[in-house]
């Protein structure tokens, strides 16, 4: 073997392992699809028990009144985009306060459990779109 072929080897070789390993990296942090439904969205209006402003992601946990039984709160786990792209859109840990009324739409999880990912957030007059569905966020 040349030494210009082996070395068109190693680099081919290189460059499949960053794929491979840029591939699986992706894959966990974008994991979404895993755990909640991108072909469902629900719209939940509720009062903010807590923001927790922290990467990877963002969350909040949501008292929304249950549609069924009434007088009974079911508490939302929602999950968000990280804290620079909630920053980007001028959200900071002060922008929402606990009782504050939020409305979201969310992708609701597969297990039927109450919780989701944000897809928009409306924050006073404001529509947010924090979660787009294609690998972009």
């Amino acid at each position: 073997m040349s030494s210009r072929t082996a070395r068109l080897s190693f680099l081919c070789g290189l460059l499949v392992a960053g794929v491979i390993l840029a591939g699986g990296r992706l894959q966990a942090h974008h994991a979404v699809a895993g755990v909640y439904d991108l072909n469902k969205e629900i719209v939940l209006e509720g009062r903010l028990k807590k923001l927790n402003f922290t990467n990877p992601h963002a969350s909040i946990e949501l008292e929304v009144p249950d549609k069924k039984i009434k007088g009974k709160i079911v508490e939302w786990k929602l999950t968000t985009a990280s804290v620079q792209t909630l920053t980007r859109e001028g959200i900071n840990k002060s922008s929402m306060k606990p009782g504050e009324i939020l409305k979201v739409t969310v992708l609701p999880a597969k297990n039927g459990n109450p919780a989701g990912f944000i897809r928009n957030l409306q924050l006073g007059d404001r529509s947010i779109r924090l979660f787009f569905g294609d690998g972009t966020d």
